[in-house]
């Protein structure tokens, strides 16, 4: 009897140890070594999605007329460049989160190794486009622009750390349950971009699977501060920080499928000026727009807030 309770607990034991490696521990190319395999890889970040969009540049670098357009040639060259590389690299994201929801963490390694290795090629060529920002942007603006840069690079950071959990329970499926039941999407609160101010209030996105709900975002800088007294100034920055809020969670302005445009005192030709500010969002294969006229906003001095839900292509990138 002794000897038969002695085998129960040493098979408790080794069922409820934590994740112990089976050889050697250490790192190497795509994370360290765990109980079920390697733990959750280290994934390109911010150059899947490319460098600081012209619009968003425009307003967040306060660049000039002549500025604007010699980025605005050098960005749009840049993406048309890469664009084959950042659609791989979009597919295999997709591929391996669904390797991670049925369990079979092997396969979804294959495709991290894969977009490690796109990740190298765009974060090359991404540097070299940043390394000519010099040649048109002051040395402030550069500045300003590596400030958005770190932002992306420490949102990246937290996402690995995030991901860790999801590599182990698709370890976990894999050695006893196999692939997982249907199961609720979480929600998951993303915090503000360096670029955009955090709200006063709640979160600035939420996403909930592949869709992401964006608060109003406001015309203010990334100190809180409004840009002008004028709905167009007001309007642009508000369209600027929506796009850099979806794009540090890994969407883009594609993805929207519904905004909701508050406006303090709206009258009918303020439509114009909202449809010139926000004509990236607002032009061909637009989503649905609801313009609200409101007496005031959460802000003293606040005239617009625009709001959004995107539902994104492809497994959106946590980030």
């Amino acid at each position: 009897m002794k000897r038969s309770f002695s085998y129960l607990f040493l098979a408790a034991t080794f069922l409820l140890a934590p994740h112990v490696a089976w050889g050697q521990g250490g790192y190497g190319r795509t994370g360290p070594v765990g109980r079920y395999g390697p733990t959750a890889p280290r994934l390109p970040g911010v150059e899947l999605t490319g460098p600081l969009d012209t619009a968003l540049a425009r307003v967040m670098l306060n660049l000039t007329a002549d500025q604007s357009a010699r980025y605005g040639q050098a960005y749009d060259s840049f993406m048309v460049a890469t664009r084959p590389q950042r659609d791989s690299a979009q597919a295999a994201i997709g591929r391996m989160n669904e390797r991670l929801d049925g369990g079979d963490r092997a396969a979804a390694m294959f495709y991290a190794e894969q977009l490690q290795d796109l990740g190298k090629y765009l974060r090359d060529r991404q540097d070299r486009f940043e390394d000519n920002l010099h040649r048109f942007l002051s040395g402030d603006q550069v500045k300003a622009y590596n400030k958005w840069r770190e932002g992306e690079d420490q949102a990246t950071e937290r996402k690995r750390r995030a991901d860790q959990l999801r590599w182990d329970e698709a370890g976990f499926r894999g050695e006893f349950g196999g692939p997982r039941a249907s199961a609720p999407e979480i929600k998951t609160a993303l915090p503000s971009p360096s670029a955009v101010a955090a709200p006063g209030l709640g979160s600035q996105a939420v996403r909930v699977g592949r869709t992401l709900y964006v608060t109003g975002q406001l015309g203010i800088d990334s100190a809180g501060a409004l840009v002008g007294t004028d709905l167009r100034a007001q309007a642009e920055r508000a369209f600027a920080n929506l796009a850099a809020v979806l794009q540090a969670a890994g969407a883009s302005r594609r993805d929207v499928t519904a905004l909701t445009i508050y406006v303090v005192n709206y009258r009918s030709a303020d439509l114009e000026t909202i449809r010139n500010a926000g004509a990236a969002f607002l032009g061909a294969n637009a989503p649905i727009a609801t313009v609200l006229g409101v007496q005031s906003l959460g802000r003293d001095g606040a005239l617009i807030a625009i709001g959004a839900t995107a539902v994104a292509s492809g497994a959106m990138q946590e980030r």
